[in-house]
């Protein structure tokens, strides 16, 4: 009996539990879906950034600064967080994949005097000073050898939220690049699932029919091709690891699960070939760890309200109820009263 009533409980909260699922799954953006052939003339001229394929390779361009097994051959910078004291916390550029002689940083406040700086690089990277206005920055390293240029660019976030940094996304600060549009705001982050849009440009101009590549650390790779005004929109997949498995595979985790993704495109002009890529991290989707937590809750309420129905019934049962005999305990009180 007490089975039975608890299967019943369980059906109580099955409403509530369903449509919450349903809810996180319907909720989850569709994914703009490319083009994934292009005719050879249009590869010419807008052709698939080379490097594509995400092959694990050595990085060889970082001067000792670390070693890894990269997970693009991409340009990329790493940002590294350090301490140097209790007041005061050490952000170190690391470039991998790129062979520059500095960082130069863009802060939000661009009639700032020291808005564009440049960071010299040693054996470590190169270290970002915190300025008073704090907020975010722009990070990117220069490599031009042979014909070829190539960029790596990446956003830091100080604590302080600074000035609107729109401005300085929009200054243009190199020949091809991929400019978010527009970039998380402060205490937000990239997420699985979602659609992002993202500016390719060419010497400031909007950049159509572009093609794009993304790669994220755990292993997806696609393209996408900008729109007429040079815009992608770009759908981050939902290719995290079970939890355990990510816990295995990354120990440096620190409890917050997240990855790291790059967009890069590569344009040939003048004789001279230009290879661009904008590197961030995405964390899970949002519903990702809440959806079963949600259902569990619901069921746990659902069960706890139908404890009174259990009582009531215990307390209303027959005694001859399931074949049981009657004793004289079970005899209710006015049948006693009438006796007397």
């Amino acid at each position: 009996m007490q089975k039975k009533t608890l299967l019943n409980a369980l059906c109580l909260a099955a409403p509530l539990l369903f449509p919450t699922l349903a809810f996180a799954a319907a909720s989850a953006p569709v994914a703009t879906q490319p083009r994934q052939s292009m005719a050879a003339g249009e590869h010419a001229e807008h052709g698939e950034p080379v490097g594509a394929g995400g092959a694990e390779v050595k990085d060889k361009t970082s001067g000792g600064r670390g070693k890894f097994m990269a997970w693009t051959a991409f340009p990329i910078l790493k940002i590294k967080m350090g301490s140097e004291g209790r007041e005061r916390r050490v952000v170190t550029v690391i470039p991998q994949g790129i062979a520059a002689n500095s960082i130069d940083a863009y802060s939000n406040d661009i009639k700032d005097a020291k808005g564009h700086r440049q960071l010299p690089l040693d054996m470590a990277g190169a270290k970002l000073d915190k300025p008073e206005a704090g907020g975010f920055h722009w990070l990117v390293a220069r490599e031009e050898l042979d014909g070829e240029v190539r960029v790596a660019s990446t956003v830091h976030f100080f604590s302080n939220p600074g000035k609107n940094p729109t401005a300085m996304f929009m200054q243009q600060k190199h020949e091809l690049e991929i400019i978010p549009q527009p970039y998380p705001r402060e205490h937000s982050r990239y997420r699985a699932d979602e659609d992002w849009k993202f500016l390719v440009r060419f010497n400031g101009k909007p950049f159509a029919s572009q093609w794009v590549r993304l790669e994220t650390q755990n292993g997806t790779r696609t393209n996408f091709v900008s729109d007429a005004q040079g815009v992608i929109t770009v759908h981050l997949p939902g290719d995290f690891k079970a939890e355990a498995e990510q816990k295995n595979a990354d120990s440096h985790s620190h409890g917050r699960r997240g990855a790291d993704f790059v967009l890069a495109t590569k344009y040939i002009d003048g004789g001279k070939t230009y290879l661009t890529a904008f590197n961030g991290s995405y964390g899970p989707d949002a519903f990702d760890q809440r959806s079963l937590a949600m259902g569990l809750g619901f069921t746990l309420l659902g069960m706890i309200g139908a404890a009174p129905l259990l009582r009531q019934r215990k307390a209303t049962k027959k005694p001859t109820d399931a074949g049981q005999t009657a004793d004289a305990s079970a005899v209710p009180e006015t049948s006693k009263n009438k006796e007397a």
